[in-house]
Order: C-alpha cells, then sequence, then structure tokens
C-alpha cells in the first residue's frame, strides 16, 4: 500500500462546506473504482489512506448532490493530497433526511444529534489540521468529545491524530470508543487493526477487520488490510483466497503488493509458474518500485527451476 492519504473537501455553489453528506469514490485514471467513503455532514470532508502518487479521478454523488467528476494527482512528494470540489445541491424540500441514519457504514447515526458547539469545535479541529496545526486540531477535537462523547467522527479522527502521533494507547482508546458508540461503525474496527499491526500484534487485528467486513463486505481498505495479516499469520490458504478476490475487484497498481503476497506463498506451495506470474504482474505495475530490480531476480531464479 502507499503512504499517501487523501482529503476531498466538497463545498457548495457559494464556497461553503456541503453540510449533506455524499458518496465520493477515488477511481483510476481509466475510471476503475479503488476506494469510496462517505463526506461529514458537519466539514463535507471524505478521507482516504494508503495510496501511492499518481494521477486518479474522484465522483461525487448522492441522493441530495449532481454527479461531479473530476481528475487529480498526487505528487510524490505530498503527504496529504487536499483536493476542493464544488458540488451542486438538487432541488430537495428537506435536505438529510433522504438517507436513512445508521444504514452507511462509514457515517455514524450518533453524529445526527452533535450539538452545535461540539460541531464548531470539530470544524475549529479540521480547520487546524488542514493548516497543519496538529496540536491546535488535536486540543479542539478533544473538546468536541467533551462537549459530546458520543461524537464518533471527532473520536476517529482524534484517534487518528494520536497514531499519526505514535500515541498507539490514546489512539486505541479513541477508536474503541467509536466502534462502543457505534459497532457499525467500519473505520473504527480498520484503525483498532492498524494500532494493532503497528504493535506486530497480527492475531488481534484479524478479527477486528474480520468484523468491519461483516459490517461493510466491500470495504477494500479492511480486505487489503486483512490480505497482509492472515499472510503474517501464515494462514496462507486463506490469505490467497483473499487476494485474489481483490485482485477481481481491483487491478489498479495501488494493491501491487499483493502480487508479492500472492507469489510467496505460491513459493511455498512450490508453484513457481504461477509465482512468477505474480511477480511479472507487480513489475508491470509498479516499474519504478525500488524493489523491482530484487523480483527481477527471483523471476529469473525460479524460472530456471
Amino acid at each position: 500500500m502507499g503512504n499517501h492519504s487523501i482529503e476531498i473537501h466538497l463545498m457548495n455553489q457559494k464556497g461553503n462546506a456541503l453540510n449533506v453528506s455524499a458518496r465520493v469514490e477515488v477511481l483510476t485514471e481509466a475510471g476503475m473504482r479503488m476506494a469510496e467513503a462517505y463526506s461529514n455532514r458537519e466539514e463535507g470532508v471524505a478521507d482516504f489512506d494508503g495510496f501511492n502518487d499518481g494521477y486518479f479521478q474522484l465522483r461525487v454523488t448522492g441522493p441530495e448532490v449532481e454527479t461531479v467528476t473530476q481528475s487529480f494527482q498526487i505528487p510524490a512528494t505530498e503527504a496529504t493530497h487536499r483536493e476542493y470540489v464544488r458540488v451542486e445541491l438538487k432541488n430537495v424540500n428537506r435536505p438529510g433526511e433522504s438517507a436513512s441514519p445508521g444504514t452507511d457504514p462509514t457515517v455514524s447515526a450518533q453524529d445526527l444529534s452533535v450539538p452545535s458547539k461540539a460541531r464548531e469545535e470539530f470544524t475549529r479541529g479540521m480547520e487546524a489540521h488542514a493548516k497543519g496545526d496538529e496540536r491546535e486540531a488535536q486540543e479542539a477535537l478533544q473538546r468536541a468529545v467533551d462537549l459530546y462523547p458520543k461524537y464518533i467522527s471527532a473520536h476517529n479522527n482524534l484517534g487518528v491524530l494520536y497514531l499519526k502521533l505514535g500515541l498507539k494507547d490514546k489512539a486505541f482508546v479513541e477508536f474503541s470508543k467509536t466502534v462502543e458508540f457505534d459497532p457499525k461503525f467500519v473505520p473504527g474496527y480498520v484503525n483498532l487493526a492498524k494500532v494493532a499491526i503497528s504493535n506486530g500484534n497480527y492475531s488481534e487485528a484479524e478479527p477486528k477487520l474480520k468484523k468491519a467486513l461483516e459490517v461493510d463486505p466491500s470495504a477494500m481498505n479492511a480486505m487489503v488490510l486483512l490480505c497482509s495479516t492472515e499472510f503474517a499469520r501464515q494462514e496462507y490458504p486463506d490469505a490467497l483466497l483473499l487476494i485474489r478476490h481483490v485482485q477481481q475487484l481491483t487491478q489498479d497498481r495501488q494493491y501491487a503488493d499483493l502480487h508479492l503476497l500472492a507469489a510467496d506463498i505460491l513459493v511455498s506451495q512450490k508453484k513457481n509458474r504461477e509465482a512468477v506470474a505474480e511477480y511479472e504482474s507487480f513489475v508491470k505495475e509498479s516499474p519504478d518500485d525500488q524493489r523491482v530490480p530484487k523480483v527481477k531476480d527471483l523471476i529469473t531464479r525460479l524460472s530456471a527451476r
């Protein structure tokens, strides 16, 4: 997986944050869907992580907005890419009521009743984060959860900040609260798994990821993390089966590392020809990766057997 994050900021025609939830999809340059999330109602922001640099498209859809598509690029030097999109609202009578609360696995129904002061602190925190002021972002998000303890998005974002700062115990507490308050909040389970993986605890990460996929079987980030988790636990048949499933869903270069996992499993099963095919696919999809010379050497050695 890549090291770049993406923040999609949705705005209305007046340039203000879009205050209705919309579906945001990140697509390959050719138009293949890679990931999706829903913008929050406070800031109109949808977050993604684990991307490589390159060219992409995004698509914004929803029952209350007109569909928007646009292209964008993630430079290699940009850790977090921010894309700003103007969205036109449809002519609806009561914005926000067309989606049933609690049915969207990336947006918590708990956040629909957040008090205005807590929302203001959340907004202040996200604005600080956008400016790179992580300390102010952390303090503002903490004030938001102090004002409204069941503020799922604030707990989740606070946990992300803690994890980036290496404060894993604090991140674990915040992510735990998200799934405690809303057991169907998929990002909470995925982030708990990330904390466990960062500690090398794959046995703890696996049930979190499986829970995320139980709630949302299409959660690509959970699927990819589960592939590497099962591989780390030497659950090779399950890992290979899941890798094949992901490869059927997308052929995008962002997930090229899955070819390496699959190849390693196939080598252990003495299926060298299939392993070579996986290594060759990796080289084709990631020609500039620094591991390519080593992979080419493996291809030569396996082909000679």
